[in-house]
Order: structure tokens, then sequence, then C-alpha cells
């Protein structure tokens, strides 16, 4: 089942929105829960990778360009959602707000309508938003 040109996923996290940036812009905090290493060169223009070793999924890299940094409050790039690194790019984009019980993270991925339809599949991400999303609230709750 092919999914919408944009994937948008909102969750509440229970810790303040600097813990929240912290997770998604240190190399080590987001390897913790997204990928199993990722490097990441945290201004625009800068270059992400994330790698997945095979343990958890589909083994690969992924190569992306950061285009904004607002820390504590938004952080967007593009990146290639084929682990081979040869289909075209998708734009995610995260953004922080403080909430009364935390950090209300809202994440939208678009793009998708430029991709092949074999990349276009709901368990790549309409699900994997959902299943990377509850890692990063397991990774918040334990750290």
């Amino acid at each position: 089942m092919d999914v919408p040109d944009s994937i948008e996923r909102e969750i509440i996290l229970p810790v303040p929105p600097a813990r929240v940036w912290t997770a998604l812009t240190q190399a080590d905090q987001l390897s913790a829960w997204f990928g199993t290493r990722a490097t990441i060169d945290l201004r625009p223009g800068g270059e992400v990778i994330f790698t997945w070793d095979g343990s958890t999924g589909p083994r690969g890299t992924s190569r992306g360009v950061i285009e904004a940094v607002e820390p504590t409050r938004r952080l967007a790039f593009r990146w290639q959602v084929n682990l081979s690194g040869e289909a075209p790019m998708t734009r995610v984009e995260f953004t922080l707000e403080p909430h009364a019980e935390g950090t209300r993270l809202h994440v939208i991925e678009s793009g998708f309508a430029s991709l092949p339809p074999e990349l276009r599949t709901r368990e790549r991400h309409v699900e994997g938003w959902q299943l990377e999303l509850g890692e990063l609230a397991e990774y918040l709750a334990a750290a």
C-alpha cells in the first residue's frame, strides 16, 4: 500500500525540549534510538549519516543534508530513504514545543510522491515512524 506524499506524527515526551533536542542532534544519543550508528554535522549544509547494522532490521546506510537548525525548536534535513542511497530524497522536520507534560514533538516527512512505488510502502514509513518515536520515548525514559 502506498503512503501519502507526507507523514505526520506527534508525541508528548516527559522531558524538557533541551533534552529532546540533544537526543535528536548528538550522534551518540541519536544512534541510541535511531539506527545503530549516526554522525551529524549540525549546521545548514552539514551531513547526517545513519547506519543500520542489521541487528534490528535491514542493513545499510542513509545519508542526508541538514537544512535547518534552530536549537531546541526545529531540525530539518533531507535524506535518502533507500538504504542503498539510490533514491530521491525526502525531507524530515522535527518541531519541538514546550508542553505541560514536557515536550510536544511533531515530525513531518514529505516528498514520498517522488519515490519509486517500491519505496512508498506503509511498513517502511508510516509504521517506521511509529516504531522510531516509540524507541525515542523509551530512550528518554531510561536516560
